[in-house]
């Protein structure tokens, strides 16, 4: 299915519409499918994804279980992880990521809290991992 329309066809879950309504208002945020999710980012950066395990087809096991809610994954840099894990609604990913966050979609304080972050990420986004050195051969 083209990216265009994994983008626009219906989330079946409320809080996720409102939360990629909100996310596209931004300027210069965009929305592709990526791993089963739909991630938002501004420019190169990430900012973070929805996660919805109807919405796949393969069904990674990191992702929510079956009659679990949707959530959202946000990347941050590790201080504003850090503070955000101390949040009420806000949990360390499934996947074990660090700099990650994760916030279920279970209200509209969490969908509240899920902007808040995102917000952060927007503002302040996480470093880019850097990138290995390819090793070459020795020279004689």
């Amino acid at each position: 299915m083209p990216a265009t329309d994994w983008i626009l066809r219906p989330l079946e879950d409320e809080l996720g519409e409102v939360l990629r309504a909100e996310l596209l208002g931004w300027p210069g945020v965009t929305a592709k499918p990526l791993m089963s999710t739909l991630a938002f980012w501004r420019g190169k950066n990430m900012l973070g994804c929805y996660v919805n395990r109807e919405l796949s087809k393969s069904k990674p096991e990191w992702m929510n279980k079956r009659d679990a809610p949707t959530f959202v994954c946000v990347r941050l840099r590790k201080k504003d992880a850090e503070r955000a894990l101390r949040r009420e609604c806000v949990m360390e990913p499934s996947f074990g990521f660090r700099s990650w966050i994760e916030v279920p979609l279970i209200s509209r304080r969490h969908l509240e809290e899920a902007v808040r972050w995102l917000g952060v990420a927007y503002e302040h986004p996480a470093a880019k991992p850097k990138k290995k050195k390819a090793r070459g051969k020795a020279k004689k």
